[in-house]
């Protein structure tokens, strides 16, 4: 099995636009500043959130700019999954991520609909990258 080098991980793919912003939501600190730093690494522009309402507000101000939210499901205030139903209603176009450590199963059993992609936890960075580039490709179509 070949892994990609770590150079290919921080070399932007020109047929994206790199400048698009990436809100990455999830209220553990270095699970946040992680998925932070390879989307930075990878070209992006990140802006971070601890939970979903700090992640709507955000979205406020920056929806002409975001091209993917990539959120975890369990947070306080308000989680994953009303974060999603949120921006269904106000930003039907707008790309989820969720990262989780349950299973696609399991948030099927409780009804939630997949977004753009679900990640589990832990991901490589490889996976995260290869997501929100496969969910920005998707949503230019």
């Amino acid at each position: 099995m070949s892994l990609a080098k770590p150079e290919a991980l921080l070399t932007p793919s020109p047929s994206l636009d790199c400048a698009t912003r990436i809100l990455v939501v999830d209220d553990e600190p270095l699970l946040r500043q992680y998925a932070a730093r390879i989307l930075i690494a990878e070209g992006f522009l990140v802006l971070e959130a601890a939970d979903g309402r700090e992640a709507l507000d955000q979205v406020r101000v920056h929806s002409d700019q975001l091209g993917v939210v990539v959120s975890d499901i369990v947070m306080p205030r308000l989680n994953g999954v009303e974060l999603l139903q949120a921006l269904a209603v106000d930003h039907p176009l707008l790309p989820v991520v969720l990262m989780t450590g349950y299973g696609t199963l399991e948030l099927a059993a409780l009804g939630i609909t997949p977004p753009c992609a679900v990640l589990a936890k832990p991901f490589s960075p490889e996976l995260l990258v290869g997501e929100v580039k496969r969910c920005l490709r998707g949503s230019s179509t």
